[in-house]
């Protein structure tokens, strides 16, 4: 096990808080160096506290923490950036944190994992610039790969042959493609085109600047949309709130598919 310092500055991304007591939070916070971190804000929810402002769910901050026994106690909070175009608009808070969500479900605590951090970071700062709907599925598909759980996108998870185009689905239980001569029982086996799998290939091997410019029609988008979802959903094995919202207002947005 890895140990620490009894004093430590680092940057992170507040995931969550909730209150402890009278006056302080619990924060759990994403760091790139350190991982995951759970820390006492102490006397925060007073309206004279010095970290007010700085501590928010989705804030950047530079923070100075006491590392202690259970809990590390945070002394010294600095906002870095509070992403406020994020928090005037209902739609992108939301998709924030899902996507903070997400992040606390597949990492562990004081595990470094600076690649799920820039990940984060850069997701954020898009949902703030007017990102791409590609953001979603991008962001999903790129959490269960640096967590190690990426799927198998060129032979079936099956019998290893090469997938064939147009001669492919999609099995979430299985993490990957699956051909058609293949058929196990009690999975979960999704329809997949050839443009969506090429599709999660480029997803899986790019960087955001290059995956933002792409323009998908609405078919490609709600497929890829489906087949991360159902993914995140078997690697973690349970429901996340926040994408109660989303599911809603993409369900809207494939009944308008099929209009």
């Amino acid at each position: 096990m890895t140990t620490f310092g009894k004093v430590y500055k680092t940057e992170a991304i507040v995931l969550k808080h909730f209150p402890l007591g009278e006056a302080d939070y619990i924060l759990t916070l994403f760091s790139p160096n350190r991982g995951k971190i759970r820390a006492v804000a102490r006397g925060s929810r007073r309206i004279k506290s010095k970290l007010g402002g700085h501590i928010e769910p989705l804030m950047r901050t530079s923070f100075v923490i006491n590392a202690g026994k259970n809990l590390d106690i945070i002394s010294q909070a600095e906002l870095i950036d509070g992403f406020r175009p994020l928090r005037e608009n209902i739609h992108f808070l939301n998709l924030g944190i899902y996507m903070a969500e997400l992040v606390d479900y597949m990492t562990q605590e004081n595990q470094s994992n600076q690649e799920t951090y820039r990940l984060l970071l850069e997701s954020i700062t898009a949902i703030c610039n007017d990102h791409s709907p590609t953001l979603l599925p991008y962001f999903q598909l790129r959490m269960i790969i640096h967590n190690g759980f990426g799927p198998e996108l060129y032979d079936c998870i099956e019998c290893g042959t090469l997938i064939e185009p147009n001669k492919h689905r999609f099995c979430t239980d299985g993490g990957g493609v699956i051909c058609l001569h293949c058929k196990p029982e009690n999975v979960n086996i999704l329809p997949l085109r050839l443009d969506t799998l090429k599709l999660l290939r480029f997803l899986s091997r790019s960087d955001w600047k290059s995956i933002q410019r792409l323009r998908l029609n609405r078919g490609n988008l709600i497929e890829l949309n489906r087949i991360t979802k159902e993914l995140i959903s078997y690697t973690i094995n349970r429901d996340i709130i926040s994408s109660t919202f989303l599911d809603y207002l993409y369900e809207s947005f494939e009944s308008e598919e099929s209009v």
